[in-house]
């Protein structure tokens, strides 16, 4: 019995061990990653880098209620044309933002950074890196940070970016 509980314990350090290791050496176990520009805007617009990075990580997981509440103004027929796109285009999204730089106003955030995605495509199962310089206006409302506009998902609604109201 004793043999017994010393054989499982050990396999479950080992296990243990390997998590760990696998969490500490990995490239990345976020699906998002969004960098500030200083160090001083992540501390002074700490709400903002969060939501960011909440918004982002959404994205990348393809969880289209997340990104329907931090992203109000999609239809649904949009948040339905994002679920196609997240079902039958996209696999293991991760998305990189860096030298991410605020610019505030009053109840708004010019937000501009570099954005990389890296991911499967579905069809071929190649892998596909895509990068762009973005910036994008963010609103500050009684629910706290909200994306206002399309530009930061026109990438899957193609020309149907005009039904937003």
């Amino acid at each position: 019995m004793n043999m017994r509980r010393l054989a499982l314990s050990s396999a479950l350090l080992g296990i243990a061990l390997l998590i760990s290791a696998s969490v500490s050496f990995g490239e990345s176990v976020q699906p998002a990653t969004v960098s500030p520009a200083s160090p001083e805007q992540a501390v002074q617009q700490a709400p903002l880098f969060t939501f960011l990075q909440g918004y982002f990580s959404a994205l990348a997981q393809g969880d289209i209620n997340k990104i329907a509440s931090y992203h109000p103004a999609l239809t649904p027929q949009q948040l339905g044309t994002l679920h196609d796109y997240f079902a039958h285009t996209v696999r293991d999204l991760h998305i990189d933002l860096r030298n991410v730089q605020v610019q505030l106003g009053a109840n708004t955030a010019t937000v501009a950074f570099f954005r990389t995605d890296r991911f499967v495509d579905r069809l071929t199962g190649r892998q596909i890196e895509k990068s762009i310089q973005l910036s994008t206006v963010v609103e500050y409302g009684t629910n706290g940070w909200q994306i206002g506009g399309l530009d930061l998902v026109a990438f899957a609604l193609g020309d149907r970016t005009s039904q937003a109201g």
